[in-house]
């Protein structure tokens, strides 16, 4: 009895005292990298960054959503989402949003290997969008049965229908959400890692180079970590399938097993902007370049620096820009 509520306690310390940072780390990081993306023109021009940056988008409203509401449930012991209208409205987004963020980053790195290859008319801007709208609007009606199949009949959120928890716990959660993303993000990451190493051997503009190898190695780190942390998850859900048990000792060992992974899980939609700093020395001046124009902005609008400084801050940014773009990564 003892053990089991040793376990039970430290499953909702990590909840509390992990699962808070890597929220609150997850939307700043993610913020960071929706003000890149689109305040940069090197990026607003590229389909992988539009790609990454509705990865963003997901990652932070299943962030806020689905990783707060865990947080506050099992960290804090508050259900709100006991009701019924609420239970629904919850597993709506949070399902809408892991599919979108998943299915972005394989397009991402689709994208990626398409652009080092014969087939880069296919990497463009008209197609990213349109494709962005696709998935949102598909995983958006994918999800409308959740609304009807999940209720709180005893107060807890679960799936009320036998068939549809057959079909989410057998397909959902291990193929759609696990198996097939994995697999396409691996594929494609090695085929542009192939096509940007046989980059260096060809006589191509620079700068072209340059950033084609510098979003390669942001997205394929950024896969990397998505398989490592999505994996022990999937194989974990995979293996419990068959596993029952009503002893009060095992069900909280299983309960802070699968809180650990899942927070392991939730820190790949955590982690992209740290990533991204951490493997490219390119995307680290960028940042710093974004932050330093809304500063000197933020000091002309305030009135703090005579207004010729104001002309001068495109003049700046540009300069600084083409200064990031002789950096290898």
């Amino acid at each position: 009895m003892l053990a089991q509520y040793t376990l039970t306690l430290l499953t909702q310390q990590i909840y509390a005292y992990v699962g808070l940072p890597i929220m609150v780390l997850g939307v700043i990081g993610n913020v960071f990298n929706i003000i890149i993306f689109t305040t940069l023109k090197i990026f607003r021009e590229t389909t992988c960054a539009l790609y990454l940056t509705a990865t963003s988008v997901a990652n932070i409203a299943g962030l806020l959503i689905a990783l707060f509401v865990r947080i506050l449930r099992a960290g804090f012991l508050i259900n709100i989402n006991g009701t019924s209208w609420v239970c629904k409205i919850q597993i709506y987004i949070v399902t809408w949003c892991l599919l979108v963020s998943l299915t972005a980053v394989c397009l991402a790195s689709i994208d990626q290997c398409l652009s080092m290859s014969k087939y880069r008319r296919f990497s463009h801007l008209r197609f990213a969008r349109y494709n962005i709208s696709t998935i949102w609007v598909l995983w958006a009606l994918y999800s409308i049965p959740i609304l009807i199949y999940w209720d709180t009949p005893y107060g807890v959120c679960v799936i009320t229908n036998a068939s549809f928890e057959i079909y989410t716990t057998r397909f959902q959660f291990p193929i759609l959400l696990g198996v097939l993303p994995i697999s396409t993000m691996f594929i494609f990451s090695l085929l542009s890692f192939y096509n940007a190493r046989t980059l260096v051997s060809r006589q191509i503009y620079i700068v072209r180079q340059s950033h084609d190898r510098q979003l390669t190695a942001m997205t394929l780190i950024h896969v990397v970590y998505v398989i490592i942390t999505t994996v022990p998850y999937v194989i974990y859900v995979i293996s419990s399938l068959n596993q029952a048990t009503k002893d009060p000792e095992q069900v909280a060992i299983n309960n802070l097993i699968y809180g650990i992974l899942v927070l392991i899980d939730y820190s790949s939609f955590a982690s992209p902007f740290y990533l991204y700093v951490c493997v490219s020395q390119r995307f680290r001046n960028q940042f710093f370049l974004v932050l330093s124009t809304i500063f000197n902005e933020f000091r002309v609008n305030n009135q703090i620096t005579p207004a010729v400084e104001a002309m001068n801050i495109d003049q700046f940014s540009q300069q600084t820009q083409n200064h990031i773009d002789r950096i290898p990564l």
